[in-house]
């Protein structure tokens, strides 16, 4: 490692948000990555992908994660473990004395959210985990209600939706019944889209109102995608919120196919006040383009990536990325702002925005939405 960079040491391989996460703290000049690692007991198809991820970045794998964390030139934990597993192993990278850049959702029960949230603030490290609230549009929301744009935040509402995977597998006028407890998150064919996207709606809410959620109620659906119904999963949800002091919240998270957008999909955020309404959106400003090439084609499904979540296998499907929108500015399209974020807080010594405790509170929305959803009732958190 060069004298006073980070040495940065990756959890989790490819098909994981390692593939970015890794990639951007190798371009930022303060780190260095040092070797990837995972539970010596890993499950053997993980521990596969991790050593893939390794190779790709010209690093050593460690299979003894206990081994890994003893280090003296590990610093930083970027954690892309399982979700069934973060629990157990973000534990542990804290009691080892390592500042956590964590994957998102934070955990996939309100236990283990709280205890690495507990982890965390006893190790006294810096930690955050991934959100959109570093990209231009999301900090032109915070400055807009910084600065009583709208005058007093009356409701808000946010949408994501990810265009990948190719619809019209669902047979239609199936109606999927959820089920109260989630037991099970990771899956080769597909993901709990309430959860996997619909935290980056959630956090963002609670980040830019700072408000505790009251209630909630929710629904979950499968519209498109015969992997989620496979699975037993949703492909799409929706919570409604009721926050402090009155504000009503709103979000929509899931998946919506390739074709479904130009770009990667809608992030939308809405603003009422009680003297002016502001929306923003993730694609602008934005350039169109429009030449004589061919267009975007989805490819043929990969065996092992069927909804093409990982440029790894986008890659290895021939996928070329879709080119006629051209963000303006380059950063609402990257992960690494909120990467740098991460890395300016350990050298400021100060607590990131999205902690793991304020991250928690996105895992126990979520979770009594799922509740909601199986009940049809609202939820008191």
């Amino acid at each position: 490692m060069e004298k006073g960079k980070y040495g940065v040491l990756v959890l989790g391989g490819r098909r994981t948000h390692q593939e970015s996460y890794a990639r951007c703290f190798a371009e930022d000049e303060r780190c260095e990555l040092i070797a990837a690692s995972d539970e010596l007991d890993a499950p053997s198809e993980y521990v596969k992908l991790n050593k893939q991820l390794a190779d790709d970045l010209q690093i050593p794998y460690i299979p003894n994660l206990n081994e890994a964390l003893a280090r003296e030139d590990v610093d930083i934990v970027s954690s892309c473990v399982q979700n069934e597993r973060r629990g157990r192993v973000n534990v542990k990278c804290a009691e080892a004395g390592k500042h956590l850049y964590l994957d998102k959702p934070l955990a996939m029960s309100v236990e283990d959210a709280q205890a690495i949230a507990a982890a965390v603030q006893k190790a006294g490290v810096c930690n955050q985990m991934f959100s959109n609230m570093h990209n231009p549009w999301a900090q032109a929301a915070k400055q807009a209600l910084n600065n009583g744009e709208i005058g007093e935040l009356r409701a808000i509402h946010c949408d994501v939706l990810f265009a990948k995977g190719h619809v019209g597998t669902a047979p239609v006028g199936r109606k999927r019944v959820e089920k109260p407890t989630v037991e099970r998150y990771t899956f080769l064919e597909a993901k709990r889209e309430m959860f996997d996207v619909g935290v980056y709606p959630v956090s963002m809410i609670n980040w830019l109102t700072q408000k505790p959620v009251k209630t909630v109620f929710g629904t979950t659906a499968n519209y498109f995608f015969q992997e989620h119904i496979s699975c037993d999963i949703e492909d799409f949800g929706a919570l409604m919120m009721t926050l402090e002091e009155g504000v009503v919240a709103t979000i929509i998270g899931g998946r919506a196919g390739w074709m479904s957008h130009p770009k990667g999909g809608v992030q939308r955020l809405h603003l009422i006040g009680t003297r002016g309404t502001l929306a923003f959106d993730g694609a602008q400003p934005r350039l169109e383009v429009f030449a004589d090439e061919e267009p975007f084609r989805q490819t043929p499904p990969h065996p092992m990536d069927p909804m093409g979540m990982w440029a790894s296998t986008q890659t290895e499907s021939g996928m070329v990325p879709k080119r006629q929108w051209v963000a303006v500015n380059a950063a609402s399209e990257q992960q690494g702002p909120d990467m740098r974020a991460f890395v300016d807080c350990i050298e400021a010594g100060r607590e990131s925005e999205m902690n793991a405790a304020f991250a928690a509170q996105s895992v126990a929305i979520i979770r009594a939405g799922y509740e909601s959803a199986a009940s049809g009732k609202i939820i008191e958190i």
